[in-house]
């Protein structure tokens, strides 16, 4: 497991072998290619296997300026399907957020198990337009506010006009972070 974890792919706008593994910082994602949780690290993975394949890992890909709009597709259709299992907010409460969080939807359970549930702990955010209350007491119950953060960081180097550039395997001891 620990040699797995070693082994990385560089997705970023920079190339790292021209420029340098620093000028990568800021414009970077790393996807582990074997993650052993089902978690936003494992979703963000299968997204990038989906659509290279086998090659994944094998090759160095460049993707011209939005020709990976394919991608953000794949994030957004991944957010989708985990936020239909997540409570959302009528678009009534959307300017009353604070409100809905404190007397609407706390007024769906009981006492007893809004304590021993954890939904105490539950938070609004918006995602896709649209708000959702989200668990957020265990990491696992984080995975669809995990995942958006990946996306919103993911959309910003599509937005930012840039090519995209994806690495072969790495090892991610040798590079020099």
């Amino acid at each position: 497991m620990e040699e797995e974890k070693k082994n990385i792919i560089l997705v970023s706008t920079k190339n790292y072998k021209t420029e340098g593994i620093k000028c990568t910082e800021g414009n970077r994602k790393i996807i582990f290619l074997n993650p052993k949780l089902k978690d936003q690290v494992y979703l963000e993975t299968e997204i990038y296997k989906s659509i290279f394949g086998e090659d994944l890992g094998k090759k160095e890909f460049f993707l011209e300026a939005g020709s990976y709009g394919n991608i953000i597709e794949a994030y957004e259709n991944t957010l989708i399907t985990l936020l239909e299992k997540e409570h959302k907010v009528p678009e009534d409460y959307y300017d009353r957020l604070d409100e809905y969080r404190k007397v609407v939807y706390r007024n769906l359970f009981t006492l007893e198990d809004y304590v021993d549930n954890k939904h105490r702990f539950d938070e609004i955010h918006e995602i896709l337009g649209d708000y959702y209350v989200l668990k957020m007491k265990y990491p696992l119950e984080r995975i669809p506010y995990e995942f958006n953060l990946r996306y919103i960081r993911m959309k910003s180097l599509y937005d930012s006009g840039e090519q995209l550039y994806i690495s072969s395997l790495l090892n991610y001891e040798e590079l020099e972070f």
